[in-house]
């Protein structure tokens, strides 16, 4: 018969069944956790659904699976297995100074420190397959890269280098947030298979950069001496590092400027608004310049309020850009020290291209280089950003400038001038077959109006 306890209330009393009470107890107390379900250690992540569910594919590896995400996940990462067990072995047959126990030694010392870089639950995959498949994929990367590097290591039966689609695949897949190996993993086995002076002549960091700068925002990124100014948490982590660290951001202003800048955000009124698109500012006066820096970050982007013109780095975009873009949004979004450096640039291109009119005014100053139709890069960067918030825009100031600019400007005798001449830049001035039509039909404007004249004076 059931153990009931009198709990008396403000006005009532209730009657709890004491051997209810101890399972629910129980059942609680077993489903506790312990530790947090993400630690602050955890450093590749899936895409949360609510990033992915709009460009899924930008998420998603085409031919090669690399850690644990996407293993076994189908037919078509059959032919890269075949080649990263391919690899290890020309690998260990060619190198007299390496071998097989030495790797499978070297990253189970690893192995916890590794598998707790994931966010997602590995249960699935017992230490052994763990530690194998670190091995194969990351000397398939190691081996990749040097390849890459050294052209005389290429084997005419290698289907990565003679089959020409294989490495534009392979830059989408090994740039992907899902499907990365820690860095020090990479490190480790580096230091293990490169034990001559002919190996060691490229950092891990060089054969990296190296083998992706065709495909990223700028390829002289292998050529960039950087002190990187942290650890380097993966590959993707690094291509992102390069690309923000010239990044001339909030922390180098002076400390008035700051001081400045947070009296301006407490002062104003309401939330801060987006900045008009490049087309409306260019009707409005304001002039937009490629950058002269050689090399420049593509996010050193300026505003200078005196002359009311934009200097931006130029950028190429084409299919494979806007991939790149997504991983690193997603990876600032889901890692807590990596801040919305790229999500601010995104949001401020967005901000300045609504149409393929911005597109091609932005093109035609050099600052895009454009593989895709006007009407597609536009709707490229509409939607690059999509359901990302961003903590800490960094483009805060510049966005404040130019807002004042045009607000101040678009209504007053000098506004309506620079709308004038801006129209007149875009539509007669901005290249020099307009220009030369301009003057055409003003001449031969002016030889007609001389012509009627001409005519009512004859006698």
């Amino acid at each position: 018969m059931p153990n009931y306890s009198n709990v008396a209330g403000d006005s009532t009393s209730i009657l709890i069944d004491d051997g209810l009470a101890e399972e629910l107890r129980h059942n609680i107390v077993t489903k506790l956790l312990g530790d947090s379900p993400l630690p602050a250690h955890c450093c590749i992540f899936r895409v949360p659904d609510l990033i992915r569910r709009l460009k899924t594919a930008a998420y998603e590896p085409d031919i090669v699976s690399i850690g644990p995400f996407h293993q076994g996940c189908g037919e078509k990462f059959q032919l890269m297995e075949t080649v990263k067990r391919w690899y290890l072995q020309c690998l260990l047959s060619s190198r007299t100074d390496i071998s097989l126990d030495s790797l499978i030694k070297g990253i189970m010392e690893l192995g916890r420190r590794a598998r707790d870089c994931y966010a997602d639950p590995l249960d699935h995959l017992s230490q052994r397959d763990f530690v194998q498949m670190m091995i194969l994929d990351g000397c398939f990367l190691l081996e990749l890269f040097r390849k890459e590097l050294w052209a005389g290591l290429q084997d005419e039966n290698d289907p990565v280098f003679n089959l020409s689609c294989m490495r534009e695949y392979l830059y989408h897949d090994l740039l992907l947030l899902e499907n990365q190996l820690p860095w020090f993993v990479l490190e480790r086995l580096y230091n293990l298979t490169a034990n001559n002076t002919y190996q060691t002549s490229a950092s891990l960091t060089k054969l990296v950069l190296n083998f992706f700068k065709q495909f990223v925002f700028d390829d002289r990124i292998s050529d960039l001496n950087l002190n990187l100014p942290f650890e380097i948490l993966h590959i993707l982590d690094l291509i992102r590092t390069v690309t923000v660290v010239p990044f001339k951001n909030l922390e180098s202003q002076k400390k008035e400027e700051r001081v400045e800048e947070q009296e301006e955000l407490e002062n104003e009124p309401e939330l801060p608004q987006r900045i008009p698109n490049a087309t409306t500012l260019s009707e409005a006066g304001v002039q937009f310049r490629r950058s002269k820096n050689t090399p420049d970050c593509i996010m050193n982007i300026e505003f200078d309020f005196k002359n009311g013109v934009f200097t931006i780095p130029p950028l190429g975009i084409d299919e494979k850009t806007g991939s790149l873009f997504r991983n690193l949004i997603a990876f600032e979004q889901c890692y807590h020290s990596r801040l919305d450096k790229i999500t601010s640039y995104a949001v401020l291109m967005d901000n300045l291209i609504d149409t393929s009119k911005d597109v091609e005014l932005l093109r035609e100053r050099g600052i895009l280089a454009n593989w895709l139709i006007p009407e597609n890069a536009a709707q490229f960067f509409n939607e690059l950003y999509n359901d990302t918030p961003v903590i800490g825009f960094y483009y805060g100031r510049l966005r404040r400038d130019v807002n004042k600019y045009y607000n101040t400007y678009r209504n007053t005798w000098m506004g309506n001038w620079n709308n004038w001449m801006g129209i007149l830049r875009r539509d007669y001035f901005s290249t020099p077959w307009k220009v030369i039509s301009f003057f055409a039909a003003v001449i031969l404007l002016l030889l007609t109006l001389l012509q009627t004249i001409y005519t009512i004076r004859r006698p």
